[in-house]
């Protein structure tokens, strides 16, 4: 059985800072998406849970999702519906956009 535990506001704040890979959360009010459900939240509603040795796991803020912060990701790039979104893919369809590689030059794919 999960058990979900209620931890002061700075003490969230920090478990965030320190186990969101890729993520700021300059205050609980930050939203960031999750890759799997496709929905944002924010930082009050992240799911702290304690393990029965004492662990704290940080969980999504959306509703019967249990992502961990491994799939979070700054909102709103991961919606290509957003217009952020919308104008960084459009500016990556171009020909010759900035940071693409053309085909043949012999540049190694970085992975």
């Amino acid at each position: 059985m999960t058990h979900y535990v209620t931890l002061p506001h700075n003490q969230k704040l920090h478990l965030l800072r320190a186990h969101s890979l890729g993520c700021d959360w300059p205050n609980l009010d930050q939203e960031h998406g999750y890759l799997h459900c496709r929905r944002k939240f924010d930082g009050h509603a992240v799911r702290v849970w304690q393990s029965e040795d004492g662990r704290l796991w940080l969980e999504c803020g959306t509703p019967e999702c249990d992502g961990s912060p491994i799939d979070w990701a700054p909102y709103p790039w991961w919606n290509p519906k957003h217009p952020a979104a919308k104008a960084y893919l459009k500016r990556q369809a171009k020909p010759g956009a900035k940071g693409r590689r053309k085909p043949g030059t012999g540049e190694d794919v970085p992975f």
